[in-house]
């Protein structure tokens, strides 16, 4: 499996630093980070997150898919690069 998560729908608050606290209740994170638009700095409203070991990804994806964030649901799912359908 994967280790790598997507998280969408992000406040537009949220740091690489809260993201990596968010998810190292569940193991070890071993990256986060929130995108941000390359011209302006500000958060695109998504991030990537990669956890330590599967069991650690899987378990976050149970517990903060569909969960509320700062009043936002967020989507936590496997992060699968070049698996675009267009």
């Amino acid at each position: 499996m994967n280790k790598k998560l997507h998280v969408g729908n992000l406040p537009s608050g949220v740091t690489d630093q809260d993201l990596l606290e968010k998810f190292a209740r569940f193991g070890v994170v071993d990256f986060a980070a929130v995108v941000k638009d390359a011209l302006s700095g500000e958060s695109r409203g998504f991030g990537l997150v990669e956890m330590g070991d599967p069991a650690s990804a899987q378990e976050a994806i149970k517990w903060l898919n569909f969960s509320s964030y700062e009043g936002q649901i967020m989507a936590v799912t496997l992060f699968e690069r070049g698996n675009s359908s267009h």
